[in-house]
């Protein structure tokens, strides 16, 4: 995704020209629309693929990171790779991700991972397997069944009551016990979403729509980015497959013109006053970028309905930690467990400098890593984890470990990586959810989406495409789409996820393909 910072204002360059990174014309051998894809994550290439294999060659993303992914993001760790994002190809059935790769041989199940977990309460008292499964089933009950939300429910709300008339009607539970695992599952649930469910609506959750198959599919030891090198038709020889020569990296967008008399938009950057002209601009910044940006971005301001859009969607941030250890320190068959927290020791924790360990809910295996546990947080402590030293994160993790496996001889690790996608300025969190907010003021994705069109007549839609095929045309005036949205908060029902993003790319770039048929 894109970076779109607080910049002082400089002396810009006029130029009615599109410039490459070093200044110079590109694209004069090409004709058709130009077309600024803002931003080289799922949604941004999948968007750039569908034009560019539909013949329309004038495609340039602009990518603030030096990299493609956005918030797909695979590096070396350990025996292979971890991904610091996105990680599961969630379902299989109407799941574009799953679709194109599953004839490739590179996803495999997840699901004992995050199903065969140990429940430890914060005394090192192991939850016997009878007592944990009638737990997870509790658990498991409420989502096999629709959710019948009552307006302005926050979710959290609805998850107790559920769950409590489930788990009151069996035996042998106790309920401190129900109530640790509770807290903890509404720690799980957040990071689904990166949300905290008392902040969801339980309305909003319904909206989501899960897609069938396995939920929990892994990339095995190529990391999610072998999805990205099929997207984009990678090869060992060009890597960048073809976007290669179209994409601009470490170009942060400063400003977007929209509303002009020629019908097109200006894209200045803040990198050596670059300025592209562009006849459609595709926005793919997360949500958190523009909750951040927007009021300076758009020149002029955006809509008030699209301004309400961005204010009242959810977004929210989850963080991971990952050890590495010298070797392998637990049984063969463990798969990780979740942290149950006593109320005497999680209120001892919460006035002590270590109160942010209380918002990791667990540690469990990664596939294909056999010296690895990886941590998840969610909550307000996520941007305060992020401030701190590496050193500091391994002692709090160490402390953590320790107190719950206190049987286990746990050696240090060698090596610890903490994700800072809040601190990124270029994201500023994680993904977007549906939040009180959204429902109390009736937004939605469909809002965010929707395009800055403006009305051009046949003169003007003359400079979009060939002039030989538009030159015979009556005149006749367009709705013309300047500017567009596309990212996983744009998506109806798949939001927070790799698969929504890139449904989300490809119906961008679908309304080019359809304004441009009708000239």
């Amino acid at each position: 995704m894109c970076l779109f910072p607080l910049l002082r204002k400089r002396k810009r360059k006029k130029s009615s020209s599109l410039l490459d990174g070093h200044g110079s014309v590109i694209g004069t051998q090409e004709r058709g629309p130009q077309i600024i894809i803002i931003g080289a994550g799922a949604a941004g290439l999948a968007c750039a693929m569908k034009l560019l294999d539909n013949g329309f060659t004038r495609v340039r993303i602009l990518e603030a990171e030096n990299r493609i992914g956005g918030r797909i993001f695979t590096i070396p760790f350990g025996n292979n790779v971890i991904d610091l994002g996105a990680q599961f190809c969630h379902g299989e059935e109407d799941n574009i991700v799953y679709e194109m790769l599953s004839n490739r041989e590179l996803l495999e199940t997840s699901a004992a991972v995050y199903t065969k977990y140990d429940c430890i309460r914060s005394n090192g008292e192991v939850l016997s397997q009878d007592v944990t499964e009638v737990l997870k089933s509790a658990i498991a009950s409420i989502f096999d069944e629709p959710i019948e939300a009552r307006p302005h429910e926050p979710f959290s709300e609805y998850l107790r009551e559920r769950f409590f008339q489930v788990v009151g009607r069996q035996e042998g539970i106790h309920k401190r016990v129900a109530e640790e695992f509770f807290e903890n599952f509404k720690k799980v649930e957040s990071s689904e979403t990166a949300f905290g469910v008392e902040e969801a609506s339980a309305k909003g959750v319904c909206e989501y729509w899960v897609c069938p198959g396995d939920y929990m599919l892994n990339f095995r030891n190529k990391g999610f980015i072998s999805f990205l090198r099929v997207l984009i038709d990678s090869s060992e020889d060009h890597f960048l497959g073809k976007i290669e020569n179209r994409i601009n990296f470490n170009c942060t967008v400063e400003q977007i013109e929209w509303d002009q008399p020629n019908g097109k938009a200006t894209v200045r950057c803040n990198n050596e006053n670059l300025t592209f002209e562009a006849d459609h601009v595709i926005v793919t910044a997360s949500l958190g970028v523009l909750k951040e940006r927007a009021d300076t971005l758009f020149v002029p301001q955006l809509p008030l309905k699209k301004k309400r859009a961005i204010v009242a969607l959810g977004y929210a941030s989850t963080c991971k930690i990952f050890l590495e250890f010298p070797q392998k320190f637990w049984p063969e068959d463990w798969s990780g467990f979740t942290t149950l927290w006593r109320k005497q020791d999680v209120e001892k924790l919460r006035r002590s400098k270590w109160a942010w360990l209380e918002e990791i809910f667990g540690f469990y295996c990664v596939n294909y890593q056999p010296r690895v546990l990886l941590g998840w947080i969610v909550g307000p402590y996520v941007l305060k984890i992020e401030s701190l030293t590496h050193d500091v994160v391994q002692m709090g993790c160490m402390k953590l470990l320790r107190r719950f496996l206190n049987s286990w001889l746990i050696p240090e690790p060698v090596t610890v990586c903490v994700t800072n996608w809040h601190s990124n300025l270029n994201f500023r969190g994680s993904y977007s959810f549906r939040s009180m907010l959204t429902e109390e003021l009736g937004v939605s994705a469909e809002q965010l989406a929707d395009p800055l069109a403006i009305v051009v007549d046949n003169k003007n839609c003359q400079n979009d495409s060939d002039s030989d095929s538009t030159s015979k045309k009556s005149p006749t005036t367009f709705i013309k789409p300047v500017v567009q949205f596309a990212g996983e908060a744009t998506s109806s029902h798949y939001f927070s996820t790799v698969h929504g993003a890139v449904e989300s790319g490809f119906r961008e770039a679908d309304r080019i393909l359809q304004y441009y048929s009708h000239q």
